[in-house]
Formats: structure tokens, C-alpha cells, sequence
């Protein structure tokens, strides 16, 4: 569970990188500006907004799946499976949002958030 954990905090961290990447590769986004104080934010394309968005739905949720492992990592609950589950339902809203792809984003993230019920479920 402990190396679940762990990816899921890279994952984060990529997570939070991403917009600024992928603006960079697109030529969006430049260097002065991610080492600038950003008060002014240039316009970007409708991906790079996505992934910020899902970036952001991803701290949302770890409030809610860090807790879980950690409780769960303190009571030996069996839950490894739901949060590897959860965690690759992560990356696949990810980059169903990065395409556009609404319905399939949106049956994902339910997916993803009835796995974080059946983690709470395990602990009690």
C-alpha cells in the first residue's frame, strides 16, 4: 500500500508539471514565464486547460485518498487493490480530459470515486 501511496504522490507531481509542459512543447508557454511571477496568464489551448483542470480535480480527490492510505496503511486494511484501481482510473481521466473525451472523462472519474467509497467502506 505504501508504494501505491508513493505513486500516487509522483503522480501528483507530474500531474502538477503537465500544463506547464505540454505549453512549453506547444510553444504556448515559455520559459520567462514559468520562471516569472505569472501575474498575467497567457492564453493557452483548450488541452492545456484541460489537463490543468484534471491537475487540479486530482488535488480535489487526494484529500480524500491520502487519509484512506494512510488509515489504511496503519490498520493493515486489504484495500491495495480498490486504490491501484483508483490510481490508474487517475491517469486514465487524465488523459481522456487532455483528449475531450466528456462522457467517458465523467464515467471515469465515478468509477474512480465509487473506488474511494469501497476504500473508506474497508476500514470500518
Amino acid at each position: 500500500m505504501i508504494e501505491i501511496l508513493l505513486a500516487t504522490l509522483v503522480f501528483y507531481v507530474i500531474g502538477l508539471m503537465l500544463p506547464s509542459l505540454i505549453g512549453v512543447l506547444r510553444k504556448e508557454l515559455d520559459l520567462g514565464f514559468l520562471l516569472g511571477p505569472r501575474d498575467e496568464q497567457p492564453e493557452v489551448s483548450a488541452v492545456v486547460q484541460r489537463i490543468r483542470r484534471a491537475s487540479v480535480n486530482l488535488q480535489e480527490s487526494l484529500l480524500i485518498f491520502v487519509p484512506l492510505a494512510l488509515l489504511a496503511i496503519s490498520s493493515n486494511a486489504a484495500v491495495a487493490e480498490t486504490a491501484t484501481i483508483w490510481l490508474g482510473l487517475r491517469v486514465a481521466y487524465l488523459i481522456t480530459y487532455a483528449m475531450g473525451l466528456r462522457h467517458v472523462r465523467t464515467i471515469i472519474w465515478f468509477v474512480a470515486m465509487v473506488h474511494l467509497y469501497l476504500m473508506g467502506a474497508a476500514l470500518v
